[in-house]
């Protein structure tokens, strides 16, 4: 059975070149560096509504839930070889 891609919502559609918070995961895996404690430091300087971009090599399921339970909804895209994964707080 063939799963349909998500449609992209709104609030990525929008979002303005350079408004986003953006960090590379790939450099952190590279080292053999856990990404998450940096996830978290960037979450608490997001301004409100303002969304976290995170390029993965690798669709990161995990961070849905965890980010999820933190009250942040997310949209995830893959891009060749990696992918962009958008989250922003819920009700924005």
């Amino acid at each position: 059975m063939k799963t349909e891609k998500a449609q992209k919502p709104e609030w990525v559609q929008n979002l303005a070149p350079g408004s986003e918070l953006s960090v590379d995961l790939r450099r952190f895996l590279r080292y053999g560096v856990e990404p998450l404690p940096a996830i978290e430091d960037l979450l608490k300087e997001l301004r409100p509504c303002q969304v976290l971009c995170l390029a993965a090599k690798e669709e990161p399921v995990l961070l849905y839930t965890i980010l999820g339970d933190m009250g942040f909804e997310h949209y995830a895209e893959p891009q060749g070889k990696h992918w962009n994964v958008y989250f922003r707080k819920c009700g924005c």
